[in-house]
């Protein structure tokens, strides 16, 4: 392996640190990490992150992504960089931008929309709870440690959680030679 090629594969992790600086939070959604460089008052395109778990199994990685309410026809998925990277892209939409309401209360009093979130033509909205209740998109790449073969790879999405498999490339750098 040559000396660049090295300290490029020992700076890696500086880089992840770099994109995520606090990482993601183990206790709940209540304590979720925002970047730095995030207005806290404003949210930004980059803080729709799914998050990834990556398991390395044998001559494969498991890259699992939590995607709820997410459709298949609303995920593209893409390897980069040589078989490096898995690139997640996708968009959420919520119940009312595709024309249904997923409000059932009925307004039953002349006050009871002093304290509504917003009115809408089949009721008033009472709550939202929901981080980003209309539509969003989201992009999340990740990077794996060997490069991996794109033809052997494939992806299911149920229950809200996209299971991606994805085989290991040969290593083509390694070549044993024989001695004479």
């Amino acid at each position: 392996m040559s000396i660049a090629r090295q300290l490029l594969h020992e700076i890696r992790p500086i880089f992840r640190m770099l994109e995520e600086p606090f990482g993601r939070s183990a206790v709940g959604p209540m304590y979720q990490q925002r970047s730095l460089f995030d207005d806290p008052f404003f949210p930004s395109p980059a803080a729709i992150r799914p998050p990834v778990d990556v398991t390395e199994e044998g001559d494969k990685y498991i890259i699992e992504a939590d995607l709820p309410g997410v459709k298949k026809e609303n995920v593209d998925i893409r390897v980069g960089d040589a078989g490096r990277s898995v690139t997640i892209q996708g968009k959420t939409s919520s119940r009312q931008t595709n024309g249904e309401s997923d409000t059932t209360a009925e307004t039953t009093g002349k006050n009871s929309a002093e304290g509504a979130v917003a009115k809408t033509e089949t009721g008033t909205q009472l709550a939202m709870e929901r981080q980003y209740p209309g539509s969003a998109t989201f992009i999340r790449t990740v990077w794996l440690p060997r490069p991996v073969d794109s033809s052997k790879v494939s992806a299911k999405l149920q229950d809200g959680i996209l299971t991606m498999t994805v085989s290991k490339a040969e290593d083509q750098e390694s070549i044993k030679v024989p001695i004479e």
